[in-house]
Order: structure tokens, then sequence, then C-alpha cells
């Protein structure tokens, strides 16, 4: 793995450039695309491909939604996918058989959530650790979090906005042992909490409104990636972390922009305090 000293310690620049609310995603891969070694470009393009699943699935069955830029593959790439299958992640190309076979790999679950099981499953085994445990930890809060809001039972989800998608909000993703507890246990905290004491603050999240636990779980997920940078300091690890917190910036810039705000100000003010150029560079 190469060390991206420049990289990185310029990285509050170019999220305050030009003094933007927040900066664009696609400017920022630019960017990155031409420091990064093939290698670890793969690692960041792996953070970007939830967004390629939901554009994938928009495509297929048609839904005037707004496509999402910030994935890895263009529009006309992803409508050709039936087509050139080959081109795309092994999931992907699982997900593409199945659905030209009309045949369901899970029947109990939306072509969303079906698609969404096939990528945990595979980036769940990624020989990167950083991708490994992020993906396994991102699994399994979403799954507590499903689980919280079917014992809440909100029925008032089928109005939310599309970018909250409603079918995963009561989805079980997999079978790990995080998703069989959910499934089985009675227990207020699924007997998780003495193994991943985050389970804790996501069950007193859920006895609030939907919006502040959406929040709140984002706040856990910046929490984890605070926890997995440890002592890294200019791996690629770094940037990935930076894009995953990106990515929540901008979802949140989206959904109640007063929140985004506040979370990239939090962006800045971390990478302003975490780095310092070593001598002779």
């Amino acid at each position: 793995m190469a060390n991206y000293y420049y990289i990185v310690a310029g990285l509050p620049s170019l999220v305050m450039e030009e003094n933007k609310s927040v900066p664009k995603f696609q400017d920022i891969m630019g960017n990155l695309r031409m420091e990064l070694s093939e290698a670890d470009l793969k690692i960041i393009n792996t953070l970007r491909l939830p967004i390629d699943n939901k554009n994938l699935v928009n495509i297929l069955e048609s839904k005037n939604v707004e496509f999402d830029s910030r994935g890895n593959y263009s529009a006309v790439e992803l409508g050709n996918a039936l087509k050139s299958p080959e081109n795309f992640p092994a999931y992907m190309q699982e997900f593409l058989e199945a659905h030209r076979a009309n045949r369901q790999l899970f029947p109990s679950l939306t072509a969303l959530d079906q698609l969404t099981r096939l990528f945990y499953d595979e980036v769940t085994q990624s020989k990167n650790a950083f991708l490994k445990e992020w993906f396994q930890f991102d699994l399994d809060l979403r799954n507590v979090a499903a689980g919280i809001n079917i014992r809440k039972n909100l029925g008032h989800l089928e109005a939310l906005a599309t970018e909250r998608d409603r079918p995963g909000m009561f989805t079980i993703i997999g079978r790990n042992d995080v998703a069989e507890a959910v499934l089985r246990s009675a227990a207020p905290d699924f007997g998780l909490a003495g193994a991943y004491p985050w389970v804790e603050k996501a069950v007193a999240l859920g006895r609030g409104g939907l919006t502040e636990m959406e929040k709140g779980l984002d706040d856990i997920r910046w929490d984890k990636l605070n926890e997995l940078m440890g002592f890294l300091v200019f791996e690629i690890e770094v940037i990935a972390i930076f894009v995953q917190k990106l990515l929540i910036v901008e979802r949140w810039m989206r959904l109640e922009p007063v929140t985004g705000r506040a979370k990239l100000d939090r962006l800045v003010e971390e990478l302003r305090g975490s780095f310092v150029m070593p001598a002779g560079f």
C-alpha cells in the first residue's frame, strides 16, 4: 500500500475549496483517480457500489427517480447491464442473470434488497481489512435498525422520501449471528449489547422519531469510521474513511441541509486536527 502524504494533507483545502457549502463528489473523485494506484482506487470504488445498486434497480424497474451520479457506472452503462453483465462485479452479474431469467434469488426480498444481500455477501469477504470490517459493521447496524423498526411497526414509512429506501427499513439482510439474534431474541437489545456496545445506543434512538433515529445511526457510523481510523495517518484507508464520511454528508445535504452542514463542519474540523505533514515532505 502506498502512503498518500500529499493527498491526505490536502483534504481540508479540498473540502473548503472556493468556500463551497459541500464539495462535489465527482470533483473529488476526479482528483483521486489521478493520484491513487489502480488497486487503491478499487477500494474507494467499492464504497460507491451501494449507489450503483440503487441506480441499477431503478433503471431495471423503470422507476422515475433522479439518477445518482456518485456511483461508478453511468446511466448508459447500467442501462446496458443486461446485455453486457460481464463488465460488472460478480455479485451484480449473479443478480443480472437471475433478473434476465425472471428468477428470484431470495423470494422474500425486493429486487434492491436481493442485490444488497449479494453485495454484502461479497464485500464482507473482501481481502481488504477495512472494507471487510466496515461493511460487516454496516450490515449489522442496518439489521439492528430494521429489527427496531419492525418492533415499532412504523406504518407512516409509506410517506417517506425515496432517498430513505422504505423496504430496507424493515428488511433483515443475510443470516449471520447478528441477523439471527434480531430475528429470534425478545430482549430489548436483542441480546447483542454485550458484544456490540453501539447496539444500546441504536435501541435508545428507536424510542424517538424516525428522522432523529436516522441522524443518530449515521452518528454511530461516523464514530465507527473514527474507530477504524485508529493510528492510520497517510494510508489509503484514511482516504476511504474520508470518502465514506463525505457520502454521509451529501446524503444529509439532500435530506436536511442544516444537518448536512453540521456534519460537513465536523468533517472539516476533524481533517484540520488530524494530520501533520512529516518532516522532509
